[in-house]
Formats: C-alpha cells, sequence, structure tokens
C-alpha cells in the first residue's frame, strides 16, 4: 500500500478509494512481455506513465472524462490562487488568467500594471 500512494503522490489510504484509476507499480516487468502500454500523462500523479490496459488498449471515455475533471479542479484552484492573491473577485481572476493564458504569475504581474496605470491616471 506504501508504494501505491508513493506511487500516485497520496498521503493517505483514503485517497485510493477516491481515484478512479489507480497507478500499481509492477516488480517484474516480464509480465507485461508481449502486451502493448500506452504512454499517458497521469494528472493526479504528476507524471508520464506507461498504461497496460487488460482489456487491451483504453476505452477513451473514462480516461477524458479522468482528465478534463482533473483539468478543472486544476483551473479552479489556479483561479482561487489567483483570486486570494489579487484580493479580488472571481471574474476578476478570471479575466486576468483569461488575458494571460492561464498563467497566473503573468495574470498577476497584469493586475498590478493595471492598478498602477489606474492610480497614475487619479493622480495617487
Amino acid at each position: 500500500v506504501t508504494d501505491i500512494k508513493r506511487f500516485n503522490n497520496m498521503m493517505s489510504d483514503h485517497g485510493i478509494y477516491l481515484r478512479e484509476r489507480l497507478l500499481i507499480p509492477i516488480s517484474n516487468p516480464e509480465i507485461l512481455q508481449g502486451s502493448t502500454c500506452y504512454i499517458e500523462m497521469d494528472y493526479n500523479a504528476r507524471r508520464e506513465v506507461a498504461v497496460f490496459y487488460p482489456q487491451g488498449r483504453p476505452s477513451g471515455k473514462a480516461e477524458s472524462s479522468t482528465n478534463t475533471a482533473a483539468a478543472e479542479r486544476r483551473s479552479r484552484r489556479i483561479l482561487e490562487s489567483v483570486k486570494r492573491s489579487l484580493h479580488t473577485d472571481d471574474r476578476t481572476a478570471a479575466y486576468y488568467l483569461s488575458v494571460t493564458d492561464g498563467d497566473p504569475r503573468a495574470a498577476m504581474m497584469e493586475y498590478s500594471e493595471d492598478l498602477r496605470w489606474e492610480r497614475q491616471q487619479t493622480g495617487h
């Protein structure tokens, strides 16, 4: 269980039950001989992994929904982080993320530049 938690970037056993898919390290790679493995990005483990599908190939549906859900969670976390850093609302944070192609650092810089410009215009 410890290896599974480490391989999947988990801190507790509870995380095992929350995942739709778990990465399981294998000790004997020869068991995969003659099989096809797919190289995929696992967003929970934050790494590329070789994936073996016992049924032969990925269904696509489960993978795309898992990746979409993970991407949405990441986007929400980034939005919340930018919102807290800028001390602003969701819409403002979302706007600055959108004009900087989702780059949080650039969003904060853009916001700071806009504030500086506003202060110059009002003479403060």
